[in-house]
């Protein structure tokens, strides 16, 4: 069975990130998983990470992609990240009514609404501050605790993925329609990708199977719904898909993994 995979990079890293499995080669996991698979080509889609938070990220993220670049049925597609600044409503300290212990073992309960928070001695610039305390009520959006209506609010920093979901669609339902696969394998567990999974799978009459990245939720329904088949990513899976520790690159250097992974 002539099999592509397509692999959501972004999703699967942070799903495996503290699994001690980093260090993967998605076409042996695909492999694993579906043993049906004849992979000819291994489409990741990813972007290249900023060093703004944590400096040695790009460092090892190419180390990862040049392990990749050993496997000749892995093309990697890159999306780009967006650095940006929005205002957003603080959450409210959800400690009301709990018991606080510092350092020094003082205990402190805090009743709801604002705390005051004086000067800080050390910073000539300090300004006195209000905390809005509170604690887990019923007031909820997507199953979270929903911000105060009055809630204080903070410019905040953030990095945001762009591209890769929609890189990945384009590419798997141009390659169905091109008739370059018998069967695709996504992994992912993004809903944005119920569509183009549909138009395969229902549409286009070929199977799709769903790997979905360990998460403590289990794969999304509107994803299941969709797809031909489901799996579920295991951490056996990952452990038995990591590259060898070095890789062997084309030029015979080695490629070491990068600590801790």
């Amino acid at each position: 069975m002539k099999t592509r995979a397509y692999i959501d990079g972004f999703n699967l890293y942070y799903a495996i990130k503290d699994t001690g499995c980093k260090w993967l080669n998605p076409k042996l996991l695909t492999e694993q998983l579906v043993p049906s698979a004849q992979v000819d080509k291994v489409r990741y889609f990813t972007a290249r990470v900023s060093g703004a938070v944590d400096a040695g990220a790009p460092g090892r993220q190419q180390v990862l992609l040049n392990a990749m670049a050993t496997v000749p049925e892995i093309e990697v597609h890159f999306g780009t990240f967006l650095a940006k600044s929005n205002w957003r409503p603080v959450m409210l300290l959800p400690v009301a009514r709990r018991t606080l212990t510092d350092t020094t073992g003082t205990h402190t309960v805090l009743a709801p609404g604002d705390v005051l928070v004086g000067l800080d001695a050390d910073r000539a610039s300090s300004r006195h501050e209000r905390l809005p305390v509170g604690s887990y009520g019923s007031g909820r959006v997507g199953g979270k605790p929903a911000a105060l209506p009055n809630a204080v609010k903070a410019q905040v920093f953030t990095m945001e993925e762009k591209g890769s979901d929609v890189n990945l669609a384009v590419h798997l339902v141009n390659d169905a329609w091109a008739g370059r696969f018998d069967a695709a394998v996504v992994v992912s567990n993004d809903t944005d990708l119920v569509e183009p999974i549909r138009i395969v799978a229902q549409e286009l009459g070929k199977p799709v199977y769903l790997l979905t990245p360990p998460n403590p939720f289990g794969a999304a329904t509107p994803l299941v719904r969709v797809a031909t088949h489901q799996r579920h990513i295991r951490r056996s899976h990952l452990m038995a898909a990591r590259f060898p520790d070095p890789v062997v690159g084309a030029d015979g250097h080695l490629i070491a993994k990068p600590a801790n992974w």
